[in-house]
């Protein structure tokens, strides 16, 4: 699922890249302005924020407050599996808050169209919902990892190689 969703950021990232391209070309060389360019910019900047930050989530590399002070004070058992849980508890609640969050808000959007390009709202704001949902199965992902390495007597790794 997250190759799938990295595939998806570097089209959408691509088809980012050839618009503000064609935008810079059409307005400084040829002086003929695209009037949707900038928006379908800032829409496809959207969504590629929101899927990368849902990768940044499987990668466990978001951002995390150690309020231990230093990793290995607290290294083991009950309190060392709490404290690498804490914050992945953390995402899936804010996760799930924004799904519901995300969901009315893309319903809402499908009442509303962009001034310059009329693209439909709904289909911007839609980034939402789907980077909720992609952290929230990422994070249940992780959180199993950790309880079956604790379990297992281990400790889970705390940021996995990019390649799963």
């Amino acid at each position: 699922m997250s190759r799938a969703n990295a595939a998806v950021a570097v089209l959408i990232f691509a088809a980012l890249t050839a618009v503000v391209a064609l935008q810079v070309l059409n307005r400084l060389v040829l002086h003929l302005p695209i009037i949707w360019s900038e928006e379908a910019a800032r829409f496809l900047f959207f969504w590629v924020v929101l899927l990368g930050a849902a990768l940044s989530v499987r990668r466990r590399r978001h951002f995390v407050l150690d309020l231990t002070g230093r990793r290995d004070r607290v290294a083991g058992g009950i309190a060392g599996l709490l404290r690498d849980l804490l914050p992945d508890v953390c995402v899936l609640a804010f996760s799930a808050f924004l799904l519901v969050q995300g969901i009315g808000y893309t319903h809402t959007g499908f009442l509303r169209t962009a001034a310059n390009s009329g693209i439909s709202m709904g289909y911007v704001y839609a980034a939402i919902p789907v980077f909720a949902a992609l952290s929230m199965v990422y994070t249940a992902v992780t959180l199993l990892a950790d309880v079956r390495a604790f379990r297992a007597g281990r400790r889970a790794e705390r940021q996995p190689a990019p390649a799963e």
